[in-house]
């Protein structure tokens, strides 16, 4: 997977709302944190002008950079990939409302994380679409995850179990399961993934 670290990879340089959004909260936190622009990306693994690039919302980072970075500002990817809702009322609702493009890379080619909601709430869902290959990248967090193919083929390994899901198909695996996904050669996919939240960090 292309995690974004080697710097700007030509996308075109249109702000839109959701990516200028991300790269201010990433900004905001940082700063918060005492970091430098320079450190925060070396910690991270990123280039500092890419990271510059993030935050001024004309680049978009892969997961696995947003996990970098998430980490070194001491939070999630998903506090970062959501805002802070003014206010919660109970019962209230979210709507999503379709849109161009994406502030999050899938680290697939072709591949994007489309982030269905836009503030924070119990739930996280995304959809995940193009071709991944195994990085030897293993994920391990607190959240829950449960995962849904809605096109192609998508293997993933829990652990030392390995499951093959076509369309249709979904797994479910608890905190703390080591896992990671790769299609098969040549197979593209669409995965809807719901992640449990948890902002206590």
């Amino acid at each position: 997977m292309t995690d974004g670290s080697v710097g700007p990879r030509g996308r075109p340089a249109d702000i839109d709302e959701s990516a200028r959004a991300l790269g201010a909260r990433i900004r905001a936190l940082r700063k918060q944190r005492g970091m430098t622009l320079t450190q925060a990306a070396s910690e991270a693994g990123l280039s500092h002008s890419f990271l510059s690039q993030v935050e001024r919302g004309l680049e978009r980072l892969s997961m696995v950079s947003l996990f970098h970075i998430a980490d070194v500002l001491g939070t999630t990817q998903q506090d970062l990939l959501t805002a802070d809702p003014p206010e919660r009322p109970p019962g209230s609702y979210h709507v999503y409302r379709q849109q161009p493009g994406s502030t999050v890379d899938a680290g697939a080619r072709p591949g994007e994380v489309v982030v269905l909601a836009a503030q924070r709430a119990r739930f996280l869902p995304m959809i995940f679409s193009g071709s991944f290959t195994d990085d030897g990248i293993w994920w391990e967090h607190e959240e829950e995850e449960f995962v849904y193919v809605l096109e192609g083929e998508l293997i993933v390994v829990l652990g030392d179990a390995e499951v093959h899901l076509s369309a249709g198909d979904a797994t479910y695996y608890e905190s703390g399961v080591r896992h990671k996904w790769r299609t098969p050669e040549a197979v593209t996919c669409r995965v809807l993934v719901v992640k449990e939240q948890q902002h206590n960090r």
